[in-house]
Parts: structure tokens; sequence; C-alpha cells
């Protein structure tokens, strides 16, 4: 590992340009052998009678940006680097009323081929620490897979942090970043990627109705076992497809069948009326009213990005002068 200081040159292009080539989510959501048959065999829409009790909801989510995107002056090969932004936090529901709670912002200096440099960026009265964060890596989209990486582990602890029997914790994307396997965490997979199902079992999730979950049904790889179900939250518009307001949702098989039942059932009930409207939100109704603002909120905190890259631009040019 490197540890001597290095001078670092912009990369001309916004940082909203990634890349030529896109991958859609940067996390796969895995696969594996998957059992349609554990919680019944008559596949149908389920509209639940009862559901758990929770004194509290929590949803937890992040955000990242990408600040710059820079290259280390090398003389034998192209160092790849960025600097971002990530910015952690979940929204407290406790009854009608809702707080944020939990809230962080990290920035990070991340550079490939094992290099290792902190940046402090001047941003008028403010100075913003980029801690280094040196990666085996060297190619823009493995730099931003690990700018991902630091953002979902630190949903995860926040999440473990969050978690308990009277708590229910709504978590975006996959469970695959918490290490603990009974916590009561659910993650929300918004954008379905994969069926998962048959064609016959699939076919259910298109005459759902709001409110109505799929069966549970297992995913299996050995490593993330969990119980998964699809949900509508709401109906999407006449013009738009089948699966329009069909969110998937999993838990850790190691809760049992049993939990994972009331929970899928809990969620039925609770989540639908946290939609939101595409007027306030695109991604709506996916993306669920609480999340949507904590996401605003979380933006907000990471400051205002053209200040920060101009900071950044200063900074740098500095480097290259001295």
């Amino acid at each position: 590992m490197h540890s001597s200081r290095t001078t670092l040159r912009l990369d001309p292009w916004p940082p909203e340009y990634d890349s030529a080539v896109q991958f859609g989510d940067i996390e796969s959501e895995g696969s594996g052998t998957i059992n349609a048959d554990i919680e019944t065999h008559d596949w149908q829409p389920i509209i639940p009678e009862s559901a758990g009790e929770y004194e509290e909801i929590c949803f937890v989510d992040g955000v990242r940006r990408i600040e710059a995107r820079v290259i280390a002056d090398s003389q034998d090969k192209m160092i790849h680097g960025l600097l971002g932004s990530i910015g952690v936090g979940a929204v407290r529901v406790r009854g009608a009323t809702a707080s944020f709670t939990g809230i962080t912002v990290d920035r990070f200096l991340i550079l490939g081929e094992g290099l290792l440099q902190e940046e402090q960026i001047q941003v008028g009265e403010h100075t913003l620490v980029f801690d280094g964060i040196a990666s085996a890596q060297n190619s823009p989209i493995e730099l931003l897979g690990e700018l991902q990486n630091l953002m979902r582990t630190r949903e995860a602890q926040l999440g473990k942090g969050l978690s308990s029997r009277n708590v229910c914790v709504f978590a975006d994307g996959p469970l695959t970043y918490f290490a603990s396997t009974r916590d009561e965490v659910v993650g929300i997979i918004k954008t379905i990627h994969k069926p998962y199902l048959t064609t016959k079992h699939f076919s259910v999730v298109g005459r759902l109705l709001p409110g109505q979950r799929t069966p549970l049904f297992a995913i299996e790889d050995g490593k993330y076992d969990r119980y998964s179900w699809f949900l509508r939250v709401a109906d999407g518009r006449k013009l738009d497809h089948l699966l329009a307001g069909v969110i998937r949702l999993e838990v850790r098989a190691a809760l049992g069948l049993e939990n994972a039942s009331r929970i899928a059932n809990f969620s039925a009930h609770e989540l639908p009326r946290f939609v939101s409207s595409p007027a306030r939100d695109p991604r709506a109704p996916q993306n669920l009213a609480p999340v949507g603002n904590l996401e605003t909120e979380l933006r907000h905190r990471l400051g205002d990005s053209l200040l920060v890259r101009r900071g950044i631009e200063k900074r740098l040019l500095e480097g290259v002068q001295a």
C-alpha cells in the first residue's frame, strides 16, 4: 500500500456521466434455488386477516454522490480515483408521527491500486474532510462500487441498531449487507430485475390488488438464504405495465417461516399507507413517501454539489501548482 502524497488531476467530465456503459444497480440481488411451496401449495393472492404488532416502523436508506473523478499522477500507469459523499439515515414512524433519526454524512477519496490519501476541501467557512480509502481495484465502475459498498454497510449498521422485537425496520435493497440473520429487518427491492418464480407462479403477481401479497417463497443459496414475497402497494396508472406498484420484499430465513409470514402480513397491512404519488416522486408508487422524504433530506445534508465541486477544483489546482 502506497502512503506518499500524490498529485491528483481532475477528470473534467461532470460526475453524472458515469460511463458509456450502464449496468443498473451495482450490487446483484443474487440467486439460488427457489422453493415456492413453503407457505402454501395454493398460489393465489393473499389478503392478510391479521398482522403482527410493532410499536414503531423505521425506514432506512442512503444516498451517494460522486463529487469529482480524478486521475493520480503516476509514471507507469493511470490510477483512477473519485471524491464521493454518502448520506445514511432513517425515518422513525410511531403512530401518526414521523421523524428523521440516525442521519450521518461521510466523505471519501477512493484511489485505485492501493493508493491511500486524505483530502481536506475548503467550501466557504467549512472544511470537508474526504477520508482516504485504498482500493485494490482501478476502474471507474469498480471505485463507484466501493462507494456503494460503504453506503450499504452503513445502512446495515444503522438498521441493525434500530431493529428490535418492537420495531420493524424496512431497509432499501436486498439484505446482503446485513451480517446478523435474526434481526427483524425487511429488505425492500423496488426494481424487479428477475422474476425468481416460474411463469405459473409469477402470473399471480400481476393479479395482486393493493394490500395483497403473494405466498412466501424461499431463495436458498447457502449464504443469504431468505424468504421473499411480492406485494402490491398501489395500482399504477392505466397506461403503466402490470408490475407498476409492485415491490419485492425479503427477510433472512433464520427468522423462521412463522415470523416471516407474520412480517409479510404486516408489510401488506402497513406499507400501502405510505405510498407517494408521481407528482411528488417520479419513482412512485414503489418509492414510498418516507423513503423519498429521507432521500431529499440526505441530499440536502450532502451540501450544494456545485460549491463542493468548486472547492475540489481549487484544491486540486493548488496541488498541481505546488
